[in-house]
């Protein structure tokens, strides 16, 4: 690096005030710009962040000794082992480098004290030092020991926490962890002795089914971790006199304690008989748990794990076998059930825990098991004419970016006795073949010709990712670009990627053999608290596939019932916007549509409900959906690629209509960044650290109250079906009224939820779900919120 860059500065290790007597060192990975002027360690933008989480953390930043892998600037901050390095420093002399700085100058000091704690800050650091290979997102929290013996532990670098703020807090929790890992007393092959001594009635448990990978969602439990005291866990086998054992353990328990155990592991041991008492035993799920307290963090147990218990990351080590593995599980819940307890508790969300997530978390399992079923015929009519559209669409593309084959070689099984050129006998042999590939799928092909000035490119002016600052030919840079230009090509690119989406997400060929979809739908799915669904995601499900999903029986209906513009009406109730909920009873009012005729003078009844970027309509349903979100100016001007001064012309319009509801934003936003935390009427709460604080929390509370109002309706509809008791439906729905027999709820997506029913309960449900969906909400001073009932043969008819 120094024959390489000889004007290089060389940054010096920054050394503690001599009056602590603090023996801690901390090691980044390189210095950046700033750092190379100014000659210390962490400073610049990385610097500011890195001290935020030193104050968060309590820890005096003059009292660390802070250092780097290596000691001078890489050119552009590029890593010199880094791939994109090459075009500076070759392989070899990278790894020279590296290993140089780390000999002459980071191993003699790690080497000049014994420290009573290393910090190594980000994926560097941790190979380096620490030899860790899998990344900092799995290490970072867990505390290792250098090849040196010195006691160490990884976090996130500040210019990664920059990029995602969310991490922020963890990585300030990550410095004031514990170097001390928790014993393990596990017992991974009890005897049959020590499990029947075994009698306590608040534990942790933990299943597995290692034949899971070969058999999926089928495979049995085999095996049940059980752990009631912190660091003491043994791994039960589910078989012969083991197996009645464990369901009197079960049987006896007044309160169990799993991750992601209603979901999962219960309904794996109620397969098998192995059953809670549901009358008198406490569900503590972690998962839930935490996220009602960290909504916007991952919710894996080892992520948790890492959040609250001072163990290395063990997910990928099952070395010592499953039984080991599964008494580690346990255990670990165990211990992050003991830290998030309290946590709830001091928060005020253990009625949200017990009466709301619960319920729920038993509702998303009834909707699993229940599934959707689908027309077979249907997906392939609906492949069939996609696939068409397809071919006619890149007909409308330049050369460059339609389908075509290639010539390739290709590896095949040689015939018996085929003799290499060595004249020895060989395996394989290369024969001509052709491979079909398609450019426009390409994001290289897509910006070579879109930004590209060469021969048959277009060379217009490069659309960049509004968070990464990337360059991009995404969805938005299509439509932008369409937009500017009215290409015609640009369109049908658009319209094939769309396409291509449908047909590799929603209506893949392999569905034809599928009669019934089962998705998941997640508790923890989101920060706002609404579901998530995956496996697939029927949340998403474009209108064009919707008519693959059809009752269970013949004849029967689908039955879609949707809060009618249920966010607008929200945010009008918690601002107090009487006027503007007045207008809302009117069932043809439009927010949009009131925008155009204010701004643009077009009478209201003359209004074209027209979407596209360039109508009134489209423009003004822009500039609402973008004040309900906190957008600025700038941000929806370039979203929806509008001109600036029109932006601040609507936005003037709007808000002098909507008076009450900016100054109650204004307020909103305002409490979030002084208080750091919003609570709903609802009870749920969300943290804010970001620099997103403004648009996150005014969306919060509209989003959030939507969730909690349509998952208190479907406890009031479907407490009988989960076996939940009227008296703790009632607590959290007022009006409670089971769904008729001869009727199944299929899906809640957003706003909405989707029903089967036969035909002749159509009118008995849609009266039910009225009469619960439709209450008035104390929580909401006694207002309602409307639905619209849709009926048809298939979910798209």
């Amino acid at each position: 690096m120094q024959r390489l860059f000889p004007n290089n500065r060389f940054v010096e290790p920054q050394l503690p005030n001599p009056a602590r007597d603090l023996v801690r060192l901390v090691i980044a990975e390189a210095p950046g710009e700033q750092e190379a002027v100014e000659g210390q360690p962490l400073v610049g933008g990385s610097g500011r962040v890195f001290n935020n989480l030193l104050r968060s953390a309590g820890i005096p930043r003059d009292g660390l000794t802070i250092t780097n892998c290596l000691s001078c600037r890489p050119p552009d901050n590029v890593f010199p082992t880094d791939r994109e390095a090459r075009s500076y420093i070759s392989k070899d002399d990278a790894q020279k480098s590296v290993d140089h700085c780390k000999r002459a100058h980071l191993d003699p000091l790690l080497a000049s004290r014994k420290w009573t704690r290393v910090d190594l800050v980000g994926d560097k650091a941790l190979r380096l030092v620490a030899g860790r290979m899998g990344g900092i997102t799995k290490w970072r929290g867990a505390p290792l020991t250098l090849p040196g013996g010195q006691r160490a532990i990884a976090i996130q670098h500040p210019s990664y926490l920059m990029r995602d703020q969310t991490m922020l807090p963890v990585a300030a929790n990550d410095l004031s962890k514990s170097l001390v890992e928790p014993a393990e007393h596990y017992s991974p092959f009890p005897s049959i002795e020590e499990v029947r001594s075994f009698n306590a009635t608040t534990f942790a448990f933990d299943i597995e089914c290692p034949r899971y990978k070969t058999m999926g969602e089928s495979a049995p439990a085999e095996m049940v971790g059980l752990c009631a005291e912190s660091t003491r866990a043994m791994c039960v086998p589910i078989q012969g006199e083991y197996a009645s054992e464990v369901k009197r353990i079960f049987r006896n328990a007044t309160a169990v304690i799993g991750h992601n155990c209603l979901q999962f592991d219960l309904p794996k041991l109620r397969d098998i008989d192995v059953k809670i008492n549901e009358d008198r035993c406490q569900v503590w799920d972690t998962m839930l748990l935490q996220h009602i307290v960290c909504p916007d963090l991952p919710h894996d147990l080892e992520f948790v794990g890492s959040q609250f218990v001072s163990k290395p990351a063990w997910k990928d080590d099952k070395a010592n076998g499953w039984e080991e593995y599964c008494c580690r599980d346990t255990d670990v819940t165990y211990q992050v059930w003991c830290d998030l307890l309290p946590m709830v508790t001091r928060e005020n969300l253990l009625h949200l825990y017990k009466n709301v997530q619960v319920p729920l978390a038993r509702i998303c399992y009834l909707l699993h098991e229940t599934g959707f079923k689908v027309n077979p015929h249907r997906i392939g009519e609906v492949r069939a004419r996609l696939l068409k559209e397809q071919a006619e669409l890149e007909l409308q593309l330049p050369e460059s970016l339609r389908s075509h084959d290639i010539d390739i070689k290709r590896r095949v099984p040689a015939p018996p006795g085929t003799l290499g050129k060595s004249g020895k006998p060989v395996k394989y042999i290369h024969v001509p073949d052709k491979e079909r590939t398609i450019p426009w799928r390409s994001p290289a092909a897509k910006q070579a010709w879109l930004y590209g000035d060469g021969p048959g490119q277009l060379g217009l002016g490069e659309v960049h990712d509004l968070k990464t600052g990337n360059i991009t030919t995404g969805k938005m840079a299509i439509a932008k670009l369409f937009g500017k230009t009215r290409n015609p090509a640009i369109l049908a690119l658009g319209k094939l990627n769309k396409i291509d989406e449908t047909l590799s997400t929603f209506a893949k060929a392999e569905m034809v053999a599928i009669s019934r979809m089962y998705p998941h739908f997640n508790v923890h799915g989101t920060a706002s608290g609404r579901l998530s669904s995956s496996d697939p995601n029927l949340q998403n499900i474009p209108d064009a596939v919707r008519c693959i999903y059809v009752p269970s029986h013949a004849g029967w209906k689908i039955v879609d019932v949707d809060y009618s513009n249920i966010e607008n009406r929200l945010t009008a109730i918690l601002a107090g916007d009487v006027e503007r909920l007045r207008k809302y009873e009117d069932p043809k009012h439009s927010d949009y549509k009131v925008l155009v005729n204010r701004a643009y003078g077009i009478p209201y009844d003359e209004i074209i409900k027209d979407n596209s970027r360039e109508a009134p309509y489209g423009k003004c349903k822009a500039i609402v959906l973008g004040i309900n979100y906190g957008l600025g100016a700038k941000k929806i001007s370039k979203m929806y690629d509008m001109e600036l001064k029109e932006v601040y012309h609507l936005l003037d319009v709007w808000k002098s209509e909507i008076k009450l509801t900016s100054a109650w934003q204004q307020r909103t936003a305002e409490e979030a960044s002084r208080t750091g935390v919003l609570t709903t009427p609802f009870g749920r709460k969300r943290w804010f650290w970001t620099s997103s604080t403004y648009t996150e929390s005014l969306s919060f509370l509209p989003q959030s109250c939507a969730a909690d109002i349509i998952f208190r309706a479907m406890v009031g509809l479907l407490y009988e079906r989960v076996g939940w008791s009227m008296t703790n439906a009632l607590m959290i729905s007022p009006l409670v009224k089971p769904i008729p027999s001869g009727s199944n709820l299929l899906l809640q997506v957003h706003d909405s939820l989707v029903f089967e029913c036969s035909p002749d309960k159509v009118e008995e449900l849609v009266s039910t779900v009225k009469f619960v969906m439709e209450q008035p909400w104390k929580e909401l001073r006694g207002h309602t919120i409307p639905i619209s009932v849709k009926v048809g043969d298939s979910w798209g008819d």
